[in-house]
C-alpha cells in the first residue's frame, strides 16, 4: 500500500471517528452548558438571599428602635404629668414631639425594608422555579448524553483501534502533518484535486478552490512516497484513482 492509500485510509477512519466524536460533544456542551446557567442562577440566588437578610436584619433593628422610642415617650408622659413649671413642662413636650417625628422616619424606613425584604423574597422564589426548571433540563440532556455514550461507545472503540493501527504504519513526519491539519480543519486534512481541464492543465483544490499548479499534480502520478500540500490552505492533497491513471500513462 502506498503512503498516499496508507493516508486516505487514515482519512476515512479519522473522518469517522471525529463525526462521532461530534455527537457526543453535542451532547456534552448541552450538559455543560445546563451547568453553567444553574450555576449562574445559584450564584444570583445566593446573592439574592444575602440582600434579603441583611434587609430582615434593618427591619428588626429599625422595630428595635422603634420600639425604644415608643418606651421613652411613655416615660415621658409621665413626667408631663409631675412636671412641676411651664418651662419644664415645654422641655418634655418638646422631646416628646421630637421622638414622634423620629418616630415617624423609623416606621416609614422599617416598612421599606419590609417591602423589600418582600419583593427579595418574591424574586428568590421565582429563581427557585427557574433553577427547578433548569434542573429538569440538565436531566434530560445528561440523559441524552448517557444514552449517546452507550450507543456508541463500542463503535468509538473500534474506530480508535482502526486509527491507531493505520496511523502506525505512515512515517512520523507525514502522520504529524496530518494530524496537524486534521486538527486545524476539524478533520479535513485532506482534499482532492478536482480536474477542471485536462487539455488547458487546470486543476484545483476542492476545499479551498485555489488553483494548483500541474507540478504539483503531476508528483502525485509517481509512486514517490511524496506528500504534496496545497500551497493556500495547506491540506494533503490527493488525486482520483482515475484522474491519476490517466495522467501517469502520459
Amino acid at each position: 500500500m502506498s503512503l498516499m492509500e496508507q493516508l486516505l485510509k487514515l482519512h476515512r477512519v479519522d473522518g469517522q471517528l471525529r463525526g462521532l466524536r461530534t455527537r457526543l460533544d453535542a451532547a456534552q456542551r448541552q450538559v455543560t452548558a445546563q451547568d453553567r446557567s444553574i450555576g449562574a442562577l445559584r450564584v444570583q440566588r445566593q446573592e439574592l438571599e444575602g440582600q434579603r437578610k441583611q434587609a430582615q436584619a434593618r427591619t428588626v433593628n429599625l422595630e428595635v428602635e422603634a420600639k425604644a422610642m415608643e418606651e421613652r415617650v411613655e416615660r415621658l408622659r409621665s413626667d408631663l404629668n409631675a412636671s412641676q413649671t411651664q418651662k419644664q413642662y415645654a422641655a418634655i413636650l418638646s422631646e416628646v414631639n421630637g421622638l414622634k417625628n423620629k418616630r415617624t422616619e423609623v416606621d416609614e424606613k422599617a416598612l421599606a425594608e419590609m417591602e423589600r425584604t418582600e419583593k427579595l423574597a418574591t424574586e428568590i422564589a421565582n429563581l427557585d422555579e427557574a433553577l427547578a426548571e433548569r434542573e429538569k433540563v440538565r436531566q434530560i440532556a445528561e440523559k441524552e448524553l448517557a444514552e449517546r455514550e452507550a450507543e456508541i461507545s463500542e463503535r468509538l472503540a473500534e474506530l480508535q483501534r482502526e486509527r491507531d493501527v493505520a496511523a502506525s504504519v505512515i512515517p512520523e513526519q507525514a502522520i504529524a502533518l496530518f494530524n496537524r491539519m486534521a486538527d486545524r480543519y476539524e478533520g479535513e486534512a485532506m482534499a482532492q484535486i478536482e480536474e477542471i481541464d485536462r487539455r488547458s492543465r487546470d486543476y484545483s483544490c476542492s476545499a479551498c478552490n485555489m488553483q494548483i499548479p500541474f507540478e504539483s499534480v503531476s508528483r502525485l502520478t509517481s509512486s514517490s512516497a511524496e506528500v504534496v500540500q496545497c500551497g493556500v490552505c495547506q491540506r494533503i492533497l490527493y488525486l482520483q484513482e482515475e484522474v491519476r491513471g490517466a495522467l501517469a500513462k502520459k
